[in-house]
């Protein structure tokens, strides 16, 4: 989750979708954060079941949420999503969702549970309760103009901040580039120092891995280990990814590539130990 600046409060596993509720930083890039995770989890699920093929249909749907009036009401509306309409069915026994962690702790590193239960003094019970007083009411969330999660003024809020990051000259486009500029050049000196790291422990040119188009022995080698270790540190699109390395596409048969070569996996797993404390954040 901190490579793409998200916190994850809370969520639940359906039987033909799945709800999430996410918090973003200044950084965050939706899109491709959602396309890895479905990646991933589309091929956890076919290997378990041995299946082959797609898992997800169509694009996923976001919602802006007014955090300060909304993200506790929200936690419980996730929560309940299973069981909802049958008020004798206890939420904390489905195995799908966040809830048992707000209930029981030992949650996993990715789950912050702890602002939700600020709003309860820490106590878990009091989480619990509020949780099977939802039960008796309707709570589903009202969504505004198709987007948004909140009350008017949150809405007119946001829709002033929108057209603002869209109106050259404004403070908040301004803020925006310059967010965005020191961004990307902190990936590119990251990706540098990748490869920089790839070339060093294979005792070639960085440009080398770079520029042979057609590697062949160590450089291409050298290459597969650094497509991989820039998809483990770096938030790019495989897009990105293939225009730095100067190929035409095709990240992921790289990928595959990668992992079908234990020799790479295990240089791969050497360096990301290495390089895992000077990546720049």
């Amino acid at each position: 989750m901190d490579l793409f600046d998200f916190r994850v409060h809370a969520w639940c596993l359906m039987s033909n979708h799945f709800h999430l509720l996410l918090e973003s930083g200044a950084s965050a890039g939706l899109s491709e954060f959602m396309r890895r995770l479905l990646t991933a989890y589309t091929i956890y699920f076919n290997r378990r079941h041995g299946r082959h093929g797609h898992l997800f249909q169509g694009r996923f749907q976001s919602r802006i949420v007014d955090k300060s009036d909304y993200l506790v009401a929200l936690s419980r509306y996730i929560h309940i999503n299973p069981i909802h309409g049958n008020k004798k069915a206890n939420p904390e026994k489905y195995e799908g969702s966040s809830l048992k962690y707000y209930i029981n702790g030992e949650e996993p590193p990715f789950l912050y549970t702890g602002e939700i239960l600020s709003w309860f003094g820490g106590s878990r019970k009091d989480y619990a309760r509020f949780i099977k007083d939802g039960l008796k009411e309707d709570i589903k969330p009202i969504v505004l103009q198709q987007r948004y999660i909140g009350g008017e003024a949150f809405v007119r809020r946001m829709n002033r901040r929108l057209k603002l990051l869209k109106t050259d000259g404004s403070s908040a486009l301004e803020a925006e580039r310059r967010r965005r500029d020191i961004k990307q050049k902190t990936e590119k000196r990251n990706a540098i120092l990748i490869r920089d790291e790839v070339a060093s422990y294979y005792g070639c040119s960085p440009e080398n891995i770079i520029i042979s188009r057609h590697a062949r022995g160590v450089l291409r080698m050298a290459r597969l280990v650094l497509m991989g270790l820039m998809r483990y540190f770096l938030p790019w699109t495989g897009r990105q990814i293939t225009e730095f390395l100067g190929l035409n596409g095709g990240l992921d048969v790289h990928l595959k590539r990668l992992r079908e070569k234990p020799e790479a996996v295990k240089v791969f797993e050497i360096l990301k130990h290495q390089i895992k404390d000077r990546i720049n954040t």
